[in-house]
């Protein structure tokens, strides 16, 4: 099917809001998010270049959390932002760094079950997982080959079971986790 409207420069991320009926595209030559209907007749837009609120720096993933919120990596800026379905700017966390909790190159973004945001981040080599309100949780991975290390992460997933995907680009792989809670246990109390 074909999309209509501009034509998309350079779309890098895609989510589909289930409640809306919208697929979601982060259009990083455009520096905006761009939805579509299920015709692929062009419903809203939102963002531009630049590094206020609700502007991006080359977006490159996009995902809906289960509140309906769509949150976008704002990869150059160095955060997350967090969006109305309708794209108007809700709140965004983040700040560059080279330490836990900072970004240098976020590329991923997905939510678990309990609206946890896991971040891949490209440059850090690591999946960084923050509260709803972006405190960070937890941060694990290093750069290498080896299980549970990446070499430049650029994307990731949470599965309704709350698997964790990530697309371990240089590594040539996908490697599958799972969060535990603080009693060690999965959400089904394994």
């Amino acid at each position: 099917q074909k999309f209509t409207g501009s034509p998309l420069r350079r779309p890098t991320g895609i989510a589909w809001h289930p409640g809306k009926e919208l697929l979601y595209v982060a259009e990083t030559g455009r520096h905006q998010v761009v939805a579509f209907d299920l015709q692929g007749i062009e419903r809203l837009r939102f963002g531009g270049h630049g590094d206020g609120p609700g502007q991006f720096n080359f977006p490159t993933a996009v995902c809906v959390d289960h509140r309906g919120q769509v949150l976008v990596t704002d990869a150059l800026n160095a955060r997350i932002q967090v969006f109305t379905p309708e794209g108007h700017f809700v709140s965004a966390f983040g700040e560059p760094g080279d330490t836990s909790g900072t970004f240098a190159k976020p590329k991923g973004v997905a939510v678990d079950s309990e609206g946890h945001i896991y971040v891949c981040d490209a440059l850090f080599d690591a999946v960084q997982i923050f509260s709803p309100a972006g405190r960070l949780l937890l941060a694990f991975g290093e750069s290498g080959s080896g299980p549970g290390q990446f070499w430049m992460p650029a994307g990731i997933a949470v599965d309704g079971d709350d698997f964790i995907y990530v697309a371990d680009s240089y590594n040539q792989r996908v490697q599958v986790f799972r969060y535990l809670n603080e009693k060690g246990r999965s959400k089904e109390g394994e």
